[in-house]
């Protein structure tokens, strides 16, 4: 006779064991979800960084940056980079090479105008290759979240 009994603990390996599935068979919810949200999440900007800023400053009172930081295994970080992460690495290059082919006009543009200033520039040794370094670091900064 099969008899029920109350579980008062939870079980880390039957959790381990079941993530993993439960992440696979809820690809299609979340594909589903994501292309059809209640509300997007580009909706309110404003809002969005106003909380992006609330939740930086609790993490920042709260330290956990570097108790996170302190927390990293750094074996099991080993582990993932030598059996999965170099495949998903390079697998990126190819997967991410449309999104990259789609600012190589800007970026292209952008770093051309910072060439011809800095080529425009005296060259020479001290701060005459320091101004240039400056030129070309403050003229890409210029760029940044614009491309």
């Amino acid at each position: 006779m099969a008899t029920i009994t109350p579980t008062s603990t939870i079980n880390p390996t039957t959790m381990a064991a079941h993530w993993g599935p439960g992440v696979s068979a809820n690809a299609g919810k979340w594909m589903n979800k994501t292309l059809n949200p209640r509300a997007l999440f580009n909706a309110n900007p404003v809002q969005n960084q106003n909380n992006w800023i609330a939740g930086v400053n609790a993490a920042v009172a709260n330290g956990t940056y570097a108790n996170k930081i302190a927390a990293v295994d750094l074996t099991a970080m080993a582990n993932a980079i030598s059996t999965y992460g170099q495949t998903n690495y390079a697998a990126a290059g190819t997967q991410k090479a449309a999104k990259y082919a789609a600012k190589t006009n800007a970026l292209a543009a952008a770093e051309t105008s910072v060439l011809a200033t800095v080529l425009a520039m005296p060259k020479g040794k001290g701060a005459a290759n320091n101004a240039r370094m400056l030129a070309w670091s403050t003229g890409m900064a210029a760029y940044k979240g614009k491309i």
